[in-house]
C-alpha cells in the first residue's frame, strides 16, 4: 500500500510548492523558520537517506524487526527536530524538482530490487525509530511528506498575507 502511497504524495508535494509560484518558493514565514524551497530540499535529503540505509540495510543479515508507530508524523502540534537543516540558498522550481528526481530515484532502486515480502523480513535502525522492517521505509518516506505538504500549505497561507 505505502508503495504506491508515495507516488500519488509526491505528486500532491510537487503540486504543493508549484502552486506558490517560483517568486514564493525562497520567502521564509518568519526568522528561523524554512522557506518552501527549504522544506523541499529537506525531504530530498530525507529520502536519500532513508534509502541508502534502506538499501545497505537490505544486504545484512538482520532478525526479523516489529513494525514501529509512525503515527507521530500526522500529528502537527508534535514538534520533530531535523537532524540536517537544509541549505538556506535561492532555489528555482527545477532545481527542486531535480532535487526530488535524484532522492527519488533511490526509492525506486528500492522498490525495484526487493519484494515487500523480503523486505519485511529484513531489518534497518533508524536513527528516531529504531529497528524497524525494511517495507516500512516506505509508510516513513509517505508520512514524513504529508507533513511536509501540511507544512508548505502554512508557509503558502502566511506568505500571502
Amino acid at each position: 500500500m505505502w508503495r504506491e502511497n508515495v507516488k500519488t504524495i509526491r505528486s500532491e508535494l510537487i503540486d504543493s510548492f508549484h502552486e506558490a509560484g517560483e517568486d514564493k518558493l525562497n520567502e521564509k514565514p518568519a526568522k528561523g523558520e524554512w522557506s518552501i524551497a527549504q522544506v523541499v530540499l529537506h525531504l530530498a535529503g530525507a529520502e536519500t537517506r532513508f534509502m541508502e540505509l534502506a538499501l545497505r540495510s537490505a544486504t545484512e543479515h538482520r532478525e526479523k524487526g516489529e513494525k514501529v508507530d509512525l503515527t507521530v508524523f500526522d500529528d502537527p502540534a508534535h514538534k520533530m527536530i531535523a537532524p540536517i537543516d537544509p541549505p538556506d540558498e535561492h532555489k528555482t522550481f527545477d532545481e527542486l524538482l531535480s532535487a526530488l528526481h535524484a532522492s527519488r530515484q533511490l526509492t525506486e532502486r528500492l522498490e525495484l530490487s526487493y519484494t515487500p515480502e523480503e523486505l519485511e523480513e529484513k531489518t534497518m535502525d533508524h536513527h528516531r525509530f529504531g529497528i524497524m522492517p525494511i517495507e516500512q521505509v516506505f509508510e516513513l518516506l509517505g508520512r514524513h511528506e504529508k507533513r511536509h505538504i501540511r507544512q508548505i500549505q502554512r508557509i503558502k497561507d502566511f506568505t500571502r498575507t
